[in-house]
C-alpha cells in the first residue's frame, strides 16, 4: 500500500508539472474554481501576464470578481452564472479584466463546467489577454472609415424626384451625365429625352416597378444617353431607392455613374478571354465557362483532374461544392460575396479528390454582364497550388520570425488628404520626428509644420497629388525642429498616392523611416572597404555557424525521439507489476472478506477489479504499439489468406456469440511482417464486430483489389515503382461520421463512451503503425447507420 501511494504521488507530481508546461507554453492563464468549497486556483500566469502574485490575491472567486471592469461585471456575472445554473457544459466571454498597475486589459475567457450527480461542482478554464488582437481591430475600423472617405470622394452624380410634384431635383455632376448642364429641376418625363430609344422603355419599366406599391423599392440599372449636339453614347448606371410612407411614395432618390469606359473594358475583356482560353491549357491551368441563366458548365480535361483527380468525371456546376472541403466552404462563399460586387472571383481553396486526397486549388474568374447590369457567365480557370502551399508551410516558421521583425520596426506614418495635404492620421512616431502634438491633425501640413516650407517634400507631394505616381528616396535630409531646436535628420521616406475608385487620386501616404544612424555609418563604410569584407566574411561564417547548429539540433531530435520510444515500452513494462499486485490482493479481498463489506464496500472493491483490468489492457495495447518498431521488423513473403484464415480461428468464440458473417475473397502475397499483419487484420476484424449494430446481425467482407498507377500516384508515402494491393474491410456497423477519419487512426481517441464500447483508444493508432511500417496507407470511409470500409494499401513482393 505505501508502494501504491508512492506511485500514485509521482503520478500526480507528473501530471502537474506537464499541466505547468502546458500552461506556460499556451502563455494563458489557467484557474480552477471548486464551487463546493467557493474557492479558485490560479496559475503563475496571473503573475506573468496581470502582475498579481497568487498571495496577494483575495480568496475565492473575489479575486476574480474584483477585477472584472465594472462596466462589464454585472454581464459577465449573469452570464457565467445562468450556464452554471443551467446544466451548461462550456462557457466563454470578453470583457475587461484591470492589471496590477491598475491598467485595463481585453480578454477572452473560456471555461468548463465538471458535474456530478446532476450539479455542477467545479469549472477550470483558461483567461487570454487579447488586448493586441482588439487595438488591431480598431485599427480595421479607422481604416473602413478611410474606405467610406474613398467613396465619397468618387464622381458620382445624385438625383431626387418629388412623386408629388414630379420634378427631379439634380446636382451639377447628374445634369452633365443626362445632358442637361443648364437645368436646374426637369420634369420626370423631361428627364428622359436624351436616353438612347432602345433604352428608354426599359428605364420606364424599371422607375415603374420600383415605385409599385408592395415593391421593395430598390432601382438599379444601366443605359446610354445621348449626348446633344454630339451624338455622343455615354453609358449610365443609375442605383436609387423608393421610401414608401404606407403605400404612397414620399420620396425617390439615388446616384448616377458614368460607366463607359467600364462598359468598353467588358468588351475587351470578353475578347480577350476568348483568345486567353486558347493558351489557358498549355500553362497547366484549367479552364471552364459556366451560363449563369442555365448552370450549364463548360470545362477542360485539365479543370475536372484539378479539382477531382479524373478527367472522365461527368461534371456541373456543384463541382465547385462537392469536392470542397468542409473548412474552406466560408473562404468560398467570400469570394462569391466579393465577385457579386466587383465581378471578379478569385480565392485559395481545398478540394478533395475522389480517393480522398487533398489538393491546393487556385479559382480565378470574372463575370460578363449584360446591358442590364446582369451576369450572362462566369469564366475564369482553376490551378494547382498544392507545392507552393505546402512550400509556404514549410517557410511559415521563418517567415514568421521575420514577420514579427518587421512590426515591430519604428516606422512613422501619415495620411494627408486633398490638394492642400490635410493632415489626417498622423501616429505617434511621425509626430514625434515633426516635434508636434496632436493638435495638427486636420491642419494644411505647410500650416502644422512650416519649417517644411522651402525644402523640397511639399512640392513632390503636389507632383504625385498631381500624376499619381509614387515617390521614394533614400537618405534625403529634412530640416526640422524639435524641442525647440532645428536639427537635421535623415529619411527613407514613400509618397504613395491613394486612388478613388474613378481613379483620382484623393489622398497621399507618407512613410518614413529615420536612417540618420545608418547615412553616418554608410559613409564611414565608404572610407574603409576592407572593413566591409571583414563584416561580410563575419557575417558568412555566423550563417554557416546557424547551419551546424541547426544540424546538430536535428540529430539530438532524431536521438530523443529513440529514447522516448525505448522509455514508453520499459515504463509500460513496469507498470505491470504493481497492476498485478492491485488485481491479486483485491481478489483475495473479495474471496475471503466478502462477507465482511457491506454493499457499497463491494461496490468499490468490483470497481478496482475493473480498473485495474482496464490499466492492464492499456497497458498491453500500449506494450504492443511500442514493439511497431521498423528497426526492429523482418519482412518476408506473406500470405494473407493464411492471415486472415489464422484471425477468423483466433477470434471464433467471439463470431459465434455474435453470430457473426464473414466473406473473404482471394488475397494475394504482400512482402511484410506476418506477426504485424495477424495484428492488423485482428484489430480491424474484431472493430468491425464489436461496433455492430444492434438490429442486424454483423456482415463482414474482405476483398482485395490491384489499384492503377494513378491511384498510386496520388497517394502519399508510398513506395515508387512498387506494386501494390488494395485490401477493404467492409462491415454493416453503426459507422461513423467521416470528417473524423483522421482523428480514430490517432492515440487514445474514441468516437464513444467507454460505457458504450470497451477498448482503449490504440487499436486503429497500431493499425496505422503497421500499414506505416510496411510503407503503406490506410483510410476508411463511412456513414453513421451504413457500415464502415477500411482501405489498406501494402505493397507486393519485387
Amino acid at each position: 500500500m505505501i508502494e501504491n501511494n508512492i506511485h500514485l504521488q509521482n503520478e500526480t507530481e507528473l501530471a502537474s508539472e506537464r499541466f505547468n508546461l502546458v500552461a506556460k507554453a499556451t502563455h494563458d492563464v489557467i484557474w480552477d474554481w471548486d464551487l463546493y468549497a467557493n474557492t479558485v486556483w490560479w496559475n503563475e500566469g496571473m503573475r506573468e501576464i496581470f502582475g498579481f502574485s497568487v498571495e496577494e490575491l483575495e480568496p475565492g472567486p473575489d479575486s476574480w470578481y474584483n477585477r472584472i471592469h465594472p462596466e462589464d461585471q454585472e454581464r459577465v456575472l449573469l452570464y457565467i452564472h445562468e450556464v452554471i445554473d443551467n446544466g451548461g457544459a462550456n462557457w466563454s466571454d470578453q470583457y475587461r479584466f484591470r492589471r496590477a498597475n491598475g491598467s485595463y486589459a481585453y480578454v477572452h475567457d473560456r471555461g468548463y463546467t465538471i458535474h456530478k450527480d446532476g450539479r455542477a461542482i467545479r469549472m477550470v478554464g483558461s483567461m487570454q489577454d487579447i488586448t493586441e488582437q482588439m487595438a488591431h481591430q480598431h485599427a480595421r475600423e479607422e481604416s473602413e472609415k478611410m474606405l467610406s472617405f474613398a467613396l465619397k470622394a468618387a464622381q458620382l452624380g445624385t438625383w431626387n424626384l418629388n412623386p408629388a410634384t414630379n420634378q427631379i431635383a439634380w446636382d451639377e455632376r447628374c445634369r452633365e451625365l443626362f445632358g442637361f448642364p443648364e437645368v436646374e429641376n426637369l420634369s420626370y418625363e423631361g428627364s428622359l429625352q436624351n436616353l438612347h430609344p432602345e433604352d428608354r422603355p426599359r428605364v420606364q419599366a424599371a422607375v415603374k416597378q420600383a415605385l409599385a406599391p408592395g415593391s421593395d423599392g430598390i432601382y438599379n440599372i444601366q443605359f446610354r444617353t445621348v449626348i446633344p449636339g454630339t451624338h455622343t453614347l455615354r453609358w449610365l448606371q443609375c442605383k436609387g431607392q423608393a421610401y414608401f410612407v404606407g403605400d404612397q411614395v414620399d420620396r425617390f432618390s439615388g446616384i448616377a455613374q458614368d460607366i463607359t469606359d467600364q462598359i468598353a473594358s467588358q468588351e475587351k475583356a470578353y475578347f480577350a478571354d476568348q483568345q486567353a482560353t486558347m493558351t489557358i491549357e498549355g500553362t497547366g491551368a484549367g479552364s471552364f465557362l459556366l451560363d449563369v441563366s442555365s448552370n450549364e458548365l463548360v470545362y477542360s480535361p485539365t479543370m475536372a483532374r484539378i479539382l477531382t483527380g479524373n478527367t472522365s468525371e461527368n461534371l456541373s456546376r456543384s463541382i465547385f461544392i462537392d469536392h470542397l472541403h468542409p473548412d474552406d466552404i466560408a473562404v468560398r462563399d467570400g469570394a462569391y460575396v466579393v465577385a457579386a460586387e466587383t465581378g471578379e472571383l478569385n480565392y485559395e481553396a481545398r478540394f478533395i479528390w475522389t480517393d480522398n486526397s487533398v489538393h491546393w486549388v487556385k479559382v480565378i474568374g470574372r463575370y460578363l454582364y449584360d446591358n442590364s447590369d446582369k451576369g450572362v457567365s462566369l469564366s475564369g480557370i482553376v490551378l494547382d497550388i498544392t507545392d507552393r502551399i505546402e512550400k509556404e508551410q514549410m517557410l511559415r516558421a521563418s517567415e514568421e520570425y521575420l514577420r514579427s521583425m518587421i512590426e515591430q520596426a519604428p516606422i512613422a506614418t501619415a495620411l494627408f488628404v486633398g490638394p492642400d495635404m490635410v493632415i489626417e492620421i498622423p501616429n505617434e512616431p511621425m509626430l514625434k520626428f515633426w516635434g508636434k502634438g496632436a493638435d495638427v491633425i486636420g491642419k494644411p501640413l505647410r500650416e502644422a509644420v512650416p519649417e517644411l516650407v522651402g525644402q523640397h517634400f511639399l512640392e513632390i507631394l503636389d507632383e504625385v497629388y498631381r500624376t499619381g505616381k509614387a515617390y521614394h528616396a533614400y537618405g534625403a535630409p529634412a530640416d526640422l525642429v524639435i524641442d525647440g531646436l532645428k536639427q537635421t535628420i535623415y529619411f527613407d521616406f514613400t509618397y504613395k498616392p491613394i486612388l478613388d475608385k474613378n481613379g483620382q487620386v484623393f489622398a497621399i501616404i507618407d512613410m518614413a523611416v529615420d536612417v540618420s544612424a545608418q547615412v553616418i555609418s554608410a559613409r564611414e563604410l565608404k572610407e574603409s572597404e576592407e572593413r566591409y569584407r571583414q563584416l561580410a566574411d563575419e557575417l558568412e561564417q555566423r550563417v554557416e555557424q546557424r547551419t551546424n547548429e541547426l544540424y546538430l539540433t536535428n540529430q539530438e531530435l532524431t536521438n530523443s525521439n529513440n529514447n522516448l520510444e525505448q522509455f514508453a515500452y520499459a515504463a509500460s513494462h513496469d507498470m505491470q507489476e504493481p497492476l498485478r499486485k492491485i488485481q491479486s490482493f483485491s481478489s483475495r479481498l473479495q474471496s475471503q472478506y466478502n462477507h465482511s463489506l457491506d454493499e457499497n464496500g463491494s461496490f468499490m472493491l468490483n470497481r478496482i477489479q475493473d480498473a485495474a483490468r482496464r490499466m492492464s489492457l492499456l497497458i498491453d495495447d500500449l506494450l504492443t504499439y511500442s514493439r511497431l518498431s521498423k528497426k526492429d521488423t523482418e519482412f518476408v513473403n506473406v500470405d494473407l489468406n493464411k492471415i486472415v484464415s489464422e484471425v477468423i480461428s483466433d477470434l471464433e468464440i467471439g463470431i459465434q456469440e455474435q453470430n457473426a458473417k464473414i466473406e473473404t475473397g482471394n488475397l494475394s502475397v504482400v512482402h511484410g511482417n506476418p506477426r504485424q499483419l495477424v495484428q492488423l487484420m485482428q484489430n480491424l476484424i474484431s472493430n468491425a464486430i464489436k461496433y455492430r449494430s444492434p438490429d442486424r446481425e454483423p456482415m463482414i467482407k474482405i476483398t482485395e483489389e490491384r489499384p492503377g498507377r494513378v491511384e498510386l500516384s496520388s497517394i502519399p508515402h508510398l513506395l515508387r515503382n512498387r506494386r501494390y494491393c488494395r485490401i477493404t474491410i467492409e462491415d454493416n456497423g453503426i459507422g461513423f461520421e467521416e470528417k473524423y477519419v483522421d482523428r480514430i487512426f490517432q492515440m487514445f481517441q474514441r468516437l464513444h463512451g467507454k460505457s458504450e464500447y470497451s477498448g482503449s483508444g490504440i487499436g486503429l493508432a497500431s493499425c496505422k503503425k503497421v500499414v506505416q511500417n510496411h510503407n503503406g496507407y490506410i483510410t476508411a470511409k463511412s456513414k453513421p447507420g451504413e457500415g464502415s470500409r477500411f482501405i489498406i494499401y501494402l505493397p507486393q513482393p519485387e
